[in-house]
C-alpha cells in the first residue's frame, strides 16, 4: 500500500514533537548527571590535599549498594591525572565465584582544590557525589559520604584498625548524616592472601 503525500506529510509533522521530547529528555538526563551538590548535612573537609589523598586505600566499612554487594577485600586506588581529574579504580573479591571484580571511574573536584568534595562517574555522563568529611594522613584514615548520606565508606591505608579508632570514624560518619546501622564491615582475607602470595613469588 502506497502512502499518499498527505499521509507522508502528517507522519513527518508528527515526528517533530517526538524528536523534541527525546532531545529534551536526553538533555535533562545529561544535566542531572552533571549536577552534583554537597548535601546540607554533609561537611567536606576544608583543607583537602588531593595529592596526599592519592594512592591505595582499604575499605573497612561501607553502606552496601548494588555494585559492591557481596564483595570482600574491597580497595580503592586514586591517581591524579595531568588535567586535574582523578582516576579511581575500585576492586573487590567475590567469594561466591572466587573472582575479583574491578571498575574504573573518573572524579572531578566540585569546588576549589582545598575542599574535599568530588563528583565521580563510572558511567558518564552520570556523576555521584563523593565527599571526604574526614581524613587523617598521619593515621591513614578517611571517611567518605555519598549523595544524601545514602552511601558511605570508612577507609584506611591498612586493612585493619583498632576498635577505638573504628568507633571514632563511625561517629564522624554519623555526624554527617550516616545511619551507622547500615554500615557493613569489610573483611580483607583475600587481599592479604594475594599480598602474601606476591611476596612468596
Amino acid at each position: 500500500m502506497r502512502s499518499t503525500p498527505r499521509a507522508a506529510a502528517t507522519a513527518k509533522t508528527s515526528s517533530f514533537p517526538l524528536a523534541m521530547v527525546l532531545t529534551a529528555a536526553v538533555s535533562a538526563l545529561w544535566y542531572a548527571g552533571q549536577r552534583v551538590r554537597v548535601p546540607q548535612n554533609v561537611r567536606p573537609v576544608q583543607d583537602f590535599d588531593a595529592e596526599q589523598y592519592m594512592g591505595h586505600w582499604y575499605e573497612l566499612a561501607r553502606i552496601d549498594y548494588v555494585f559492591e554487594r557481596g564483595l570482600t577485600s574491597c580497595t580503592a586506588d586514586y591517581v591524579l591525572q595531568s588535567d586535574g581529574t582523578v582516576q579511581v579504580t575500585n576492586r573487590g573479591f567475590n567469594p561466591a565465584n572466587g573472582r575479583w571484580k574491578s571498575a574504573t571511574a573518573v572524579a572531578k573536584l566540585l569546588a576549589g582544590p582545598e575542599v574535599g568534595s568530588l563528583k565521580v562517574s563510572f558511567f558518564r555522563p552520570f556523576y555521584a557525589g563523593y565527599h571526604v568529611v574526614y581524613v587523617d594522613h598521619d593515621a591513614g584514615h578517611a571517611v567518605v559520604v555519598g549523595d544524601g548520606a545514602k552511601y558511605a565508606w570508612i577507609l584506611s591505608r591498612t586493612p585493619s584498625i583498632d576498635d577505638a579508632a573504628y568507633t571514632r570514624l563511625v561517629a564522624i560518619a554519623v555526624s554527617n548524616g550516616v545511619d551507622a546501622s547500615r554500615l557493613v564491615r569489610v573483611p580483607h582475607g583475600a587481599a592479604l592472601e594475594m599480598v602474601e602470595s606476591s611476596k612468596a613469588a
